[in-house]
């Protein structure tokens, strides 16, 4: 969505090779803190860049810091999404897939994987997802003596 609203609001811009990814980085940080209660640092999206792209050459938190300022300046700071768009932008995906499964029968599954993956036990495996707090353990009630 950011990135329709990004190219929607500048129609100069072009995406490329060179920066489709940079995009997508930008518009998952930022999306990924306007959804979660509990963000991400930009920190941990530049230890994912590397994990996710390890062709690519690591992208220092100062780069990432970089990026999202004139990112988000770039969009006048304009992250609403109404309701009806974001369906209608999730539909138009899903018909994406369905479009695209006929010619690369892998990619429903692929997705189905990702999901799983994503959601099951080995989400732990990822170092930058932090772990959930320690639990404190229920102090035990004392009892009053009998007097």
């Amino acid at each position: 969505m950011y990135v329709l609203r990004l190219l929607s609001y500048h129609p100069h811009l072009r995406v490329t090779p060179r920066n489709c990814q940079r995009l997508l980085l930008c518009s998952v940080m930022v999306a990924q803190k306007i959804h979660d209660d509990t963000p991400l640092r930009n920190v941990d999206f530049a230890v994912a860049w590397g994990r996710v792209l390890p062709g690519e050459r690591p992208v220092p938190v100062e780069r990432v810091n970089a990026m999202e300022r004139v990112f988000l300046g770039a969009l006048g700071f304009d992250l609403y999404v109404p309701r009806d768009q974001y369906e209608a932008c999730v539909s138009e995906l899903h018909g994406v897939v369905r479009h695209h499964s006929a010619t690369s029968p892998r990619l429903p599954l692929l997705l189905e994987k990702h999901a799983a993956f994503m959601t099951g036990p080995n989400r732990a495996r990822f170092p930058w997802i932090a772990p959930p707090p320690p639990r404190r353990p229920k102090r035990a009630k004392q009892r009053q003596p009998d007097t």
